[in-house]
Order: C-alpha cells, then structure tokens, then sequence
C-alpha cells in the first residue's frame, strides 16, 4: 500500500492515506463482541468479581468497567475518518453538520426508549402492549428507519415509506408506553442510556474537532478541559446563573467526552500517515500517548478515586490508555505486520456495531416472550454460565452477518 493524497474540498482538512487502517475495524469489533459479552456475563451467578463491574463506591475497575470507554474511544478514532469521507463526497460544513446533529438525535432517541424498555420503568399492567413485544417493535422500527437501503432509482419510494413508517411506528410505541407505580407517566430520560451518552460524546467531539480546525495539541487540550469540567462539577465551587444552570448537569457527560476525544487524538497521530513506512515514528507517540494518560490518571486518582459509575477522571484516564496499548498493539500486528486474517469473524460486528448491539436485546426479549429461560441453575452459573455468554456473542455474530446478507445494515 502506498500513500495516496486525496484532496478534501474544505481546504483545512488534511491529507489522509488512503489505505484501510484494518486495526480500526478490527478494535470496534472487539470492543462490541465483548460489550455483548459482558453484557450477557451479568447476570451469570457465582462467578469471579474481576468479571463483572466494580459496585459503586467502590475505588477500582475490571475489564469490563473499560469495555463502555473503549466504544467511545473508537467512536473518536472514527470521527476524522468520516468527516473526511464526507468532504470527499463533496458536502460542506453545512452538511456535515446537518448529519452530526441528526446522528447525535438519533442515539439520543435510542437511548431514551431503550432505558425505558428495561430496568423496570414500565408498568406491567397499565400498558396496553406487553413490553417484551413493544421492545421487539422498537428494534424493528429502528431498523425501519436507519438502514441503509441500496440506491435503486426505482425503489426509493419504497424504501422512503418504510423510513415514515418506522417514524410513526416509533410515535406509537411512544403513546402506548406507560410507567409509574400508578402507570400514569408517559416515556421519559430516566438517563440517556448507553447509546445516549455515546450520542452527547460524539457531539462535543466533533464539535471540538472541527471548531480547532483539526488540531490534534487543541483535541488534547480538551480532554483536560473536559475532565476539570466534570470535577467543577462535582464541587461546590461551580455556581451557574438560571440560564446556564443546565450546564452543570451536561458536565457529566465530560468525562465520557474525554475518552471520546483522546480517541480523536490518537487517530490523528496516523491519520496522513503509511503504517510501513512510518510505524518506527507512530509507535513511540502512541506509548507515549498512552504513558501520559496512565500517569495523568494515577495523579488524580485522590480526586474522587477510579469509578465507572461516577465516570471519575482516574477512570476515563486509565480506560482511554487502555484503549491506546490495546490499538497501538493491534495496529503494529495487523497494519504493520500484514496480519488479519485472524481477525475476520470480527468483520461482522466491526462493519454493524448498532446491529450487532441490538440483537442480544431483541434475542432476549423474543426468549422471553416465547417462555423460553437461558438463565436457569445450570445454564446461569459458574463456568458453564460463561460458556453459555461467550456462545451467545458468538452467535450473535453469525447472525449479523446472515442479515447483513439479507441487505440489513445499520447506520444513524
């Protein structure tokens, strides 16, 4: 592979090598097949403590504590990738800016219905569709709406009323959803869930990205601009007049946003760049990054501890140098070193990580709502409960894979 320039019609943007950066892929499959993995190892009984997340109030971390990090932080290696996309497909800023709030309010949506549809929200009796279905059908909507249909002149009428259809499929599931202990309050954010803190990351990320004009000193500066946002936050000294007030509660997704953004930073590093010709310079910045990081962390560490839960600054540290050793390691293996083909079951979930990530929810639900139980005494305990999660991530990547064949590819 050679380094091919491409010009970008926005004149800042830089020049990118035009190679596949398969580590990248790679990373974003991982990080889902194990985000199902632990997703489904949770409610296994009887297992060791360093497989399940650190309880709150608790100084420390697992791997699985760094398994949410590393999604933002390879949706922050993404962001210079598809804006430059983007701008090669000739859109402006308006444009672009246009899908990054559109894509932020999509997560945000997603977020918000699918906590709604888990941890007891709902009031089982006051509503009219039993929630295991309503579940199934938000998928199935979402899918609706944000698949990626192919270009067929002729079929995009089709494929316009599908999308409608999906929206007002979602409004109903909207009305018919009910909770409450009295079941009188309608769908509300509870918390933005998963996909909604990703979706408020994403936004101040690109946000910071662009509005620096892609300067990788100012994206690093912001990740400690961030993180003392969220310990102003958490003091008392952080006093907001009435129209800023909300401020104060959106500082808490600051120390997601620095993952997100050291992220950023990291693929900046290799963004114009050959990996075989320019690896000896790559990784020593890249440990370099990741030592930085590790120690930034260490030393704040007395402020508030490591916490998932609390998103403390020492958490986001550590996961984000995590992040960095883990892709530093994968990018000299498989770009440096040529070697992928190991990694090709993980193409699936690294190409459809939303698909991927929804279809342990809807496998569930549809189990459930057949009676059929995978959590018993045998199947939900000890190593055969671990056995039991590590085959359904796997078949969950079989399966995105068939519907990926079936032309069903996500993408908000």
């Amino acid at each position: 592979m050679n380094p091919v320039p491409t010009a970008s019609p926005a004149s800042a943007a830089p020049l990118i090598y035009a190679g596949r950066i398969a580590s990248i892929d790679t990373f974003r499959g991982i990080t889902i097949l194990a985000m199902i993995f632990v997703n489904d190892v949770a409610g296994v009984k009887h297992i060791p403590a360093w497989m399940k997340h650190v309880p709150s109030g608790v100084n420390g971390m697992t791997f699985v504590d760094v398994v949410f990090p590393a999604f933002l932080f390879i949706v922050g290696m993404s962001i210079p990738y598809a804006i430059q996309a983007r701008e090669a497909k000739g859109e402006g800023a308006r444009q672009i800016w246009q899908h990054i709030l559109l894509r932020t309010l999509a997560l945000l949506v997603l977020g918000v219905f699918m906590v709604n549809a888990e941890g007891g929200n709902y009031n089982k009796a006051a509503m009219l569709l039993d929630i295991r279905p309503w579940s199934i059908l938000l998928y199935l909507f979402a899918a609706m709406i944000w698949n990626r249909y192919p270009k067929t002149p002729e079929k995009q009428q089709l494929y316009k009323g599908l999308q409608l259809a999906g929206i007002a499929g979602l409004v109903a599931l909207f009305f018919l959803y009910r909770g409450g202990e009295a079941g009188d309050q309608m769908m509300r954010p509870h918390w933005w869930g998963i996909l909604g803190l990703i979706g408020w990351a994403y936004l101040y990320s690109c946000a910071v990205y662009l509005g620096s004009g892609r300067s990788l000193v100012a994206v690093t500066g912001m990740v400690a601009v961030f993180l003392a946002l969220h310990l102003g936050r958490r003091g008392p000294a952080m006093q907001l007049a009435a129209p800023l007030s909300w401020l104060k509660g959106q500082a808490g997704n600051a120390s997601h946003a620095a993952v997100t953004l050291s992220g950023v930073a990291l693929s900046l590093l290799i963004f114009n760049k050959d990996p075989k010709a320019e690896y000896r310079s790559i990784l020593p910045q890249m440990l370099a990054m990741g030592l930085l990081l590790a120690v930034a962390g260490y030393f704040l560490q007395p402020l508030y501890g490591i916490e998932k839960n609390a998103a403390t600054p020492s958490w986001s540290l550590f996961s984000a140098a995590i992040c960095v050793g883990v892709f530093a390691f994968l990018y000299w293996l498989m770009d440096v070193k040529g070697k992928e083909r190991w990694a090709v079951f993980l193409r699936p979930a690294g190409a459809e990580p939303l698909l991927t990530y929804f279809l342990p929810f809807i496998f569930y639900a549809l189990l459930s709502w057949l009676g059929i139980t995978v959590l018993g005494d045998y199947l939900g305990s000890g190593f055969v409960g671990v056995l039991r999660s590590i085959g359904v991530a796997l078949l969950m990547l079989w399966a995105v894979k068939g519907l990926i064949r079936l032309g069903i590819r996500l993408h908000v």
